[in-house]
């Protein structure tokens, strides 16, 4: 019965991936991840007695303990893959301003410079 619900959750939970990448909700970049994840969540489910053996053959007593180290280790992975990209965008973030910032300078120069300028045409 565990086994059961387990291999629904993790289905509808697939189900809800493919649902936001074809909405368009969940860019491509990242739903490969999602649906990697959820594929493997889906197996994980399909194969909980073997999931028990193995926690019991690497030491652990209780299987439950091993899917949450896991789990705790994958989402640690997300964070650090999450923090990379959140500083590659501030990088990028602060390259744009500063370049705006120039544009927007180099433009009120070419303003300033355009009536003076336009003033010495005018007499031909």
């Amino acid at each position: 019965m565990n086994q059961l619900v387990a291999l629904l959750i993790t289905v509808f939970f697939l189900g809800l991936i493919v649902y936001f990448t074809v909405t368009q909700k969940l860019k491509d970049r990242y739903a490969f991840l999602w649906l990697v994840t959820a594929a493997a969540g889906v197996l994980a489910a399909v194969c909980i007695p073997l999931l028990n053996r193995f926690a019991v053959w690497i030491g652990i007593a209780y299987m439950p303990t091993f899917v949450f180290l896991v789990t705790i280790i994958f989402i640690l992975a997300l964070l650090v893959r999450q923090t990379i990209s959140l500083s590659k965008q501030a990088d990028r973030m602060k390259t744009l301003t500063q370049e705006f910032a120039v544009m927007e300078k180099r433009l009120l120069e070419l303003q300033q410079s355009a009536p003076a300028s336009a003033e010495r045409r005018e007499p031909l």
